[in-house]
């Protein structure tokens, strides 16, 4: 390395401690890329009091919604990597968007850098109160009988219900009909008023329409029963513990933000996703608080790449 470069290098290493020392120096933004009121916006705004409070500087939530989340995305990868600028995204949506938007200008995986696991949630079977089908092995005889004329609706192309609903038709050996909306609330009314036969959703957005029987679960996208809604029998239960889909939602910031900031950042969290208020809270929508290193998440997307890559390829699933 020449001088010129080692006093460059050594610059911006200096530049980067003095970010760290001074953060955080202003108000932070947390990029949620989804319409407001669903399910990550209501945890990222049940985290900015705590946040804030810790870091003592507002939490500003701002909602950046479009292409699958990747316009927010795109937002948090082009701030400047000193943590004043987070994205909260959804774990399967995040680690397949790359391979359903081959154009895409950035890469997720490589243009931000984790900072902590927050929540846990599986996806649910849902058919309307009169639906013929009682269980899921009733549901995989009546598919059989009747190839390709059953539907099942999920909030869109690439969604972690789509991939749900990939694995289950996979591991059943049964045709069923893939119909994206733009919404879990549209799959929902449409499978209460019978227009589609079967919906797979996140378990948060069917649980007041399961409490009020308005809804009937078949199965929890789980191997095993799932702490907020134990009464609900699981795929492991029908036989099909293959089909364990339980998406993830984390906290990232833009790669070379320095790793001191990365590590503020992930205290603060860990302590918030502590406190017992926040976790029943989260408990409520369906959704197991749980935190991690940076390491532990990162680690988990290089998992979840491998196994949901080759799902995503086997069922060519395509972006909407």
């Amino acid at each position: 390395m020449n001088s010129a470069r080692c006093l460059a290098f050594v610059a911006t290493l200096l530049a980067f401690a003095a970010c760290a020392a001074d953060f955080p120096a202003r108000p932070l933004k947390l990029i949620v890329p989804f319409p407001p009121g669903g399910l990550l916006d209501n945890v990222g705004r049940a985290l900015a009091p705590s946040i804030s409070a810790q870091l003592g500087q507002p939490v500003v939530v701002e909602n950046r919604t479009g292409a699958a989340g990747m316009i927010g995305t795109d937002a948090v990868v082009k701030a400047a990597p000193d943590g004043h600028s987070l994205l909260f995204y959804g774990g399967v949506g995040f680690v397949v968007a790359p391979l359903l938007n081959p154009g895409l200008a950035f890469d997720p995986l490589k243009d931000l850098a984790p900072v902590s696991l927050v929540c846990r949630g599986p996806s649910v079977l849902v058919v309307a109160p009169s639906f013929q089908a009682r269980s899921v092995a009733e549901l995989i005889a009546l598919a059989k009988a009747e190839p390709g004329k059953l539907s099942y609706g999920t909030p869109g192309n690439g969604n972690p219900n789509h991939v749900a609903g990939e694995l289950f038709k996979s591991a059943a050996g049964i045709d069923l009909v893939h119909v994206p909306y733009k919404g879990a609330a549209f799959v929902i009314t449409d499978v209460m008023a019978g227009h589609v036969p079967i919906g797979f959703v996140t378990l948060g957005a069917a649980m007041p329409h399961l409490r009020s029987g308005r809804l009937r679960a078949l199965a929890v996208t789980t191997a095993q029963r799932w702490d907020s809604a134990p009464e609900l029998s699981t795929m492991g239960d029908a036989g099909l513990p293959q089909v364990h889909l339980v998406d993830w939602a984390g906290f990232f910031v833009p790669a070379r933000t320095p790793k001191a900031v990365i590590e503020r950042l992930n205290e603060v969290l860990q302590r918030s996703l502590a406190a017992p208020e926040l976790r029943a809270r989260l408990k409520e929508q369906g959704l197991d608080a749980q935190g991690s290193s940076s390491a532990g998440l990162a680690a988990e997307i290089k998992s979840d790449v491998a196994r949901l890559g080759r799902v995503v390829k086997e069922a060519r699933i395509r972006a909407d």
